[in-house]
């Protein structure tokens, strides 16, 4: 299905009945072609299904990203938060419960904060609050090997930001077009997709390609530099943090710095989980419970 939500064409999805608790599922990832290419259902909706009617869940494409729109122009985090409440409006719902997976953890910080009436609880799985910045070391803190290797992810990143602005958007694609072009690793269970991936990717125009990635581009760059430890406080609604000890994407202290924040926050470690964490059983079972426990009768909508 498709709406226009703050100005944005916006593919997203509704799982569950009309009468149920909304639940609003802001995905990670900062969009680009394989999102696109190579597309693949929220596994969230597979992890709720077991609640069936009690819940109203709505998954969507953000801003550049998946089936939702391409937007070249410079946008902020606080746009893309934007796009979700114009969403919840657009389906007529007025408070829900926010649940922002590893990139889409900031976003859902930001939605929070601004809108706390909104939100009836938020869960923040594999995630963090600082996710594209360099400074994410809190004080008394060791310097660890997981931080570290995500200080260069995000180094890397930025860097794709940087030349953007240094030397043009043309640039920066002319010099890193078989970049974009290249997959990314796969991972054990995806290599079908990783195929279609791949293919996708050989084949797709240079320009339909350069708006892909100029989209990617520009949702890195509205995250640069984010850091909501400081305003953690502020949050006064039932929080769910689930991180597995096993993630190398967004490593485990970064859940812990959301939890060392957040007085009423509830966290859970997973034994062996790595990133993707929705995706994980032990996972899906703790936000099942924590929704059956945190969840209010649709007329307090």
């Amino acid at each position: 299905m498709r709406v226009t939500a703050n100005g944005i064409d916006t593919f997203y999805e509704e799982h569950g009945a009309p009468e149920g608790v909304p639940v609003l599922f802001i995905h990670g990832g900062y969009g680009g072609a394989a999102t696109t290419l190579a597309s693949s259902p929220h596994v969230i909706a597979d992890a709720l299904a077991p609640l069936g009617a009690a819940v109203r869940l709505v998954t969507y494409d953000r801003r550049s990203a998946g089936r939702t729109a391409y937007r070249h122009d410079h946008f902020q985090l606080a746009d893309i938060a934007a796009d979700a409440a114009a969403l919840l409006d657009a389906l007529g719902i007025g408070r829900a419960v926010v649940v922002g997976s590893s990139a889409g953890g900031p976003v859902a910080l930001q939605f929070a904060l601004t809108w706390p009436d909104r939100v009836l609880a938020l869960a923040l799985p594999n995630t963090g609050p600082a996710l594209m910045s360099l400074t994410p070391q809190r004080e008394g803190r060791p310097p660890s090997e997981e931080i570290e290797a995500r200080l260069r992810l995000v180094r890397e990143r930025l860097d794709l930001v940087h030349e953007a602005k240094r030397d043009g958007d043309r640039a920066l694609f002319a010099r890193r077009e078989g970049e974009f072009r290249t997959p990314p690793p796969v991972t054990p269970g995806t290599e079908a997709r990783g195929r279609a991936l791949a293919d996708s990717l050989a084949a797709v125009s240079t320009d339909d390609l350069f708006s892909y990635s100029l989209g990617m581009v520009r949702n890195l760059g509205a995250y640069e530099g984010i850091d909501f430890t400081d305003r953690l406080g502020e949050l006064v609604m039932p929080v769910l943090i689930v991180h597995g000890n096993a993630d190398r994407t967004v490593p485990i202290a970064y859940g812990k710095d959301l939890a060392a924040g957040i007085a009423q926050a509830e966290f859970h470690e997973v034994e062996g989980a790595g990133h993707g964490i929705t995706a994980h059983p032990e996972a899906q079972h703790l936000l099942r419970e924590w929704l059956t426990r945190v969840g209010v009768p649709a007329s307090a909508r």
